[in-house]
Order: C-alpha cells, then sequence, then structure tokens
C-alpha cells in the first residue's frame, strides 16, 4: 500500500472519524440497554450480548490507538514521518487508548461477574448491567474528548 494511503488511514482525521462511529456504537447499545431495563427479565441475556460486544470493539480500538506509534513504526512511516504534530497525536491517542481499554475491560468484568456461576445470593445482575452501560457512555465520552482534543491540536506550534 503506498505511503499517502498509510498516512491517511492512520491520519488524525481517520481516527476522529472512527471515534465518531464507536461513540455512537456505544450511544445506541447503551441506549437499547437502558430503555429495556424495566423489562431485564425478559432482554438480559440480549444485554449481556451487547455489552460483551462493545467491551470486546472498546478493548480492540483501544489498543490500536495505544499502539499507534508502533503500528506506524512497523508500518515504516516513523522515523521519517514523524514530526512534533504527529508526536502530540501519538500521545494523546496512547493516554486515551489506555482508558479506553480499562473502560472496555471493565465492562467485559461487569458481564462475567453476572455469567459467573455460584454467585446466587444476591441478584446483582440489573446493576452490574447498568454499570456496564455506564462504562459504555464513558468510553464514548472519552472518544469524543480525543477527537475534541485531536480536531483542536494545530499542526505547528
Amino acid at each position: 500500500m503506498p505511503r499517502q494511503q498509510l498516512y491517511r488511514l492512520t491520519s488524525r482525521s481517520a481516527i476522529m472519524v472512527m471515534n465518531i462511529v464507536i461513540t455512537l456504537l456505544m450511544l445506541q447499545g447503551s441506549w437499547d440497554i437502558l430503555r429495556k431495563l424495566s423489562a431485564i427479565v425478559l432482554h438480559q441475556p440480549a444485554m449481556e450480548n451487547i455489552l460483551q460486544g462493545l467491551s470486546t470493539i472498546l478493548v480492540a480500538y483501544g489498543l490500536v490507538l495505544q499502539e499507534r506509534a508502533a503500528l506506524l513504526t512497523f508500518l515504516k512511516l516513523y522515523p521519517h514521518g514523524l514530526s512534533a504534530h504527529q508526536a502530540r497525536v501519538d500521545a494523546h491517542c496512547s493516554g486515551y487508548g489506555l482508558a479506553v481499554i480499562l473502560a472496555g475491560m471493565f465492562v467485559s468484568v461487569a458481564v462475567y461477574l453476572i455469567r459467573m456461576p455460584d454467585l446466587d445470593i444476591v441478584n446483582f445482575d440489573p446493576a452490574l448491567i447498568v454499570l456496564g452501560a455506564l462504562f459504555c457512555l464513558v468510553s464514548a465520552g472519552l472518544l469524543v474528548r480525543l477527537s475534541w482534543l485531536l480536531w483542536r491540536d494545530p499542526k505547528e506550534i
């Protein structure tokens, strides 16, 4: 693949577009869960599946964000293409990528706590599902904040 296309695919604009797409997924999934919360008995398996899918997306995307600099080095776009601007984008992506990974892992932990056997002492399932949905909303906020930082970051200082 030509260098110019690789630069476009890993640019801050491409990251912002993916952030928007994933943010919309998080909002839609959380909305779907929270609006059916009153009928959790009927919808719990579907809610767990939604949360598990969103968790997987968050962890995978967070890893890509966090390792953007390593990916660009692997693609041989760095060190030649490394500028002060790219270093700032890498720094933003690394920090927010880690935060997104952690939020995705917490969503996954909430689902696994529901699915663990022999924990039927108290029914924490509704609270854990709400907690998972809230972590998805937090992740959406993190991605919006990252997009804002990338959009506001000047090319030259």
